[in-house]
């Protein structure tokens, strides 16, 4: 068997090759962490997202269609049956059938274009998973005066843009799902670069408000702010309604089958 001679310059012409391939990347800075009193994202009862979640970022095709997803899910459910416990069971149901279509919605390829699936490289602490970026730890922040546990994410993203199909100046979204909530955020500064070696952050500190937040921007979020400490922007919820319809009680059943009777014998009377 021969032996490869020249085995050293071909790594050496795979790395060289490899590290030409990505000169001309950028990074992508994630900061959705709370320090320095900056927004965190939590739930609609303003608790920690859970460690692990994914978090998406990348272009919407058509906002026309996204403004209509978005506004399906704010619609909410109604829930109808005999009782109340019917009906809370029913609405829960369409509140479940409602999430998954929203969410299986966002993530097609058809509608959503994920920056994150064409890095060259994700580099995450803490919890990690291949070729994702999550809320990938938890730290202590203050939020309103009061300390507690609040999961963030951070870290880079090393990036060839002109391998992102939308190209340079397109609007990035990030958008998150709970397992029953959903949350859709995005700041004009969250823009694709026209250079490739260009950085970008993508971070809460963007969205910052002294108010309820821009509109605009929390596309399918709700904004808290407070006098001290980090501000939250949390999740939406679905929102249900109820509408009971009661059976007719045997009594009643009765009454009308008597009136029934009666009338049917004055028809043969006559």
């Amino acid at each position: 068997m021969k032996k490869l001679k020249h085995k050293p310059l071909m790594i050496f012409a795979i790395s060289l090759f490899t590290g030409l391939a990505n000169v001309n990347a950028g990074t992508i800075t994630i900061s959705a962490t709370g320090l320095s009193s900056t927004p965190i994202f939590v739930t609609s009862n303003l608790v920690s997202i859970a460690v692990g979640t994914e978090l998406n970022i990348g272009f919407f095709n058509s906002t026309a269609d996204l403004a209509t997803t978005i506004n399906a899910y704010k619609g909410g459910v109604n829930g109808t049956g005999n009782t109340l416990a019917d009906a809370q069971a029913d609405a829960a149901s369409k509140s479940s059938l409602l999430y998954s279509q929203t969410v299986s919605w966002l993530s097609s390829s058809s509608n959503f274009k994920s920056i994150v699936a064409v890095a060259n490289t994700i580099t995450q602490s803490g919890t990690t998973a291949a070729g994702k970026f999550l809320f990938n730890n938890s730290a202590s922040r203050t939020v309103n005066g009061v300390s507690g546990a609040y999961a963030g994410s951070n870290g880079t993203m090393d990036v060839t843009y002109a391998n992102f199909t939308p190209g340079a100046g397109a609007q990035l979204w990030a958008w998150f799902a709970t397992g029953s909530e959903i949350a859709i955020v995005k700041d004009a500064t969250w823009l694709v670069p026209g250079t490739n070696a260009a950085g970008l952050t993508v971070g809460t500190a963007q969205i910052a408000s002294t108010g309820s937040g821009d509109p605009s921007e929390l596309l399918l979020a709700s904004y808290t702010d407070y006098s001290s400490g980090s501000d939250l922007i949390s999740t939406v919820k679905i929102s249900e309604t109820y509408s009971v319809v009661p059976e007719p009680s045997t009594g009643a059943l009765m009454m009308v089958g008597a009136f029934g009777l009666l009338a049917m014998r004055r028809l043969r009377k006559v």
